[in-house]
């Protein structure tokens, strides 16, 4: 059995799952060693800043977007 009738919606939830647990990898010698917990927070910042970067491009562009929007309505 499918889990939702659009198989589009499916694979949303394949790559979600492949992200989850590709991001996860990199945390996993913490679980079990004590002694990596800094490269744990190496690879924690890494990523915090990768994200950051990622969101600030996401506002840029929607702020960009909205701003081509309002040009091309005359406003």
């Amino acid at each position: 059995m499918p889990l939702h009738p659009d198989p589009r919606f499916n694979a949303f939830f394949i790559l979600t799952g492949v992200t989850f647990v590709g991001f996860a990898s990199g945390f996993a010698p913490c679980l079990f060693d004590v002694d990596t917990v800094d490269a744990c927070v190496a690879v924690s910042n890494h990523w915090l800043t990768v994200l950051q970067d990622a969101g600030d491009h996401i506002i840029d562009w929607a702020i960009a977007l909205f701003h081509a929007a309002l040009r091309s309505h005359g406003a």
